[in-house]
């Protein structure tokens, strides 16, 4: 039993000698990668950012009332590789319901270049809204327009990264 548990503390005793004499690239390759916190750059567009979405008055007529002042709580979840931007988006009640109920969608041609975001956001229910804006000190305000079979939706957005 003795000789068992000496042949055991020899043999770590020996890995740890033989893993403090390896070089640092060796050492930390070796480490698990979850051990090691994640660094993004500052100008990274990367998390869940928070907000708000809010239609512009056009133009309105009793035959197109439209959607003049419609707000919603909306969520842009983005991963930034490079200058390519990917991701969800998701959209809740506000003032008004989602356009056409269209509560979540695809991030698809997100691009980040210099200091400008556009993406085009793909939504389940087929149609396509593209958000342009600056982030700057965890704040991304910008425009969106919306295209579907109806007429063109347009306004601002304003959301917050919160992780």
């Amino acid at each position: 039993m003795y000789a068992y548990l000496l042949r055991r503390l020899l043999a770590i005793a020996l890995l740890s000698l033989a893993y403090g004499c390896a070089p640092e690239a060796v050492r930390s390759a070796s480490r698990p990668i979850l051990d090691t916190p994640a660094v993004l750059p500052a100008d990274s567009v990367t998390g869940v950012w928070q907000g708000r979405s809010f239609a512009d008055c056009p133009i309105v007529t009793t035959t197109n009332p439209g959607r003049c002042g419609a707000m919603q709580q909306i969520t842009l979840t983005m991963f930034q590789d490079g200058p390519r931007v990917s991701g969800s988006y998701r959209c809740a009640f506000g003032n008004e319901n989602c356009r056409d109920l269209a509560e979540t969608g695809v991030i698809r041609n997100g691009q980040m270049t210099a200091r400008l975001l556009r993406i085009a956001v793909m939504l389940e229910d087929g149609s396509m809204c593209r958000f342009t804006g600056m982030p700057q000190n965890g704040i991304l305000e910008g425009r969106y327009q919306c295209h579907w079979g109806g007429p063109m939706e347009l306004g601002g957005f304003r959301v917050e990264r919160s992780y």
